[in-house]
C-alpha cells in the first residue's frame, strides 16, 4: 500500500499547523501581550491610527486560523491570511532584510523567511482545498471535486 502517497492527508496536516500558527498570534493580539508591540510597529510604519489595523488582523488570524483548522471556507481563508502575510512582509519585514537573525550582541532583525513559509502553505491550500478531515466536506461546504481528492 502507497501509504505515502497520500495528498489529502498531506493538506490536513499543512492546514492544522498553520490554522494553529494562525489561531493562536491572533489570539495573543487580542489577549497577550503582541498588542503593544504590534501597534509600535505600526507607529514606526507611520500609522497614525494602528488600532482598526491592528484589530482587523487579530480577527482574521483567529477566525481564519479557526477555519483552517477545522476545515471550513479553507480557500477563502488561506487567500485573506495570504494577503494578510503580503501586506506584513511589505510593510515591516522587507526592509529587515530576508532572515530572522537572533545573534547575541545584535538587534533582533525579524526578516520575511517565516513569513515566506506562511505565504507558501497557504497558497498551497487556497489552490488544493482542504484535504482530508475537513468540516466543509462534511457540510456541503465545498465541491465535489474536492471533497473526492481529500
Amino acid at each position: 500500500m502507497d501509504w505515502w502517497k497520500k495528498p489529502g492527508l498531506g493538506l490536513l496536516i499543512l492546514r492544522v499547523c498553520l490554522g494553529l500558527i494562525f489561531f493562536l498570534h491572533g489570539w495573543m493580539k487580542i489577549f497577550g501581550g503582541e498588542v503593544s508591540f504590534i501597534r509600535e510597529m505600526l507607529l514606526m510604519a507611520g500609522w497614525s491610527m494602528p488600532e482598526p489595523l491592528l484589530w482587523l488582523t487579530a480577527i482574521v488570524e483567529v477566525l481564519g486560523g479557526l477555519a483552517l483548522v477545522l476545515g471550513v471556507f479553507t480557500r477563502p481563508a488561506a487567500a485573506l491570511l495570504t494577503l494578510e502575510m503580503i501586506v506584513a512582509v511589505a510593510l515591516f519585514h522587507v526592509r529587515q532584510g530576508f532572515f530572522i537573525v537572533a545573534v547575541p550582541n545584535v538587534p533582533l532583525a525579524y526578516g520575511f523567511e517565516y513569513h515566506l513559509v506562511l505565504i507558501g502553505g497557504l497558497i498551497c491550500l487556497a489552490l488544493s482545498g482542504s484535504g482530508t478531515g475537513a468540516l466543509g466536506t462534511r457540510f456541503g461546504g465545498q465541491h465535489a471535486a474536492e471533497a473526492l481528492t481529500g
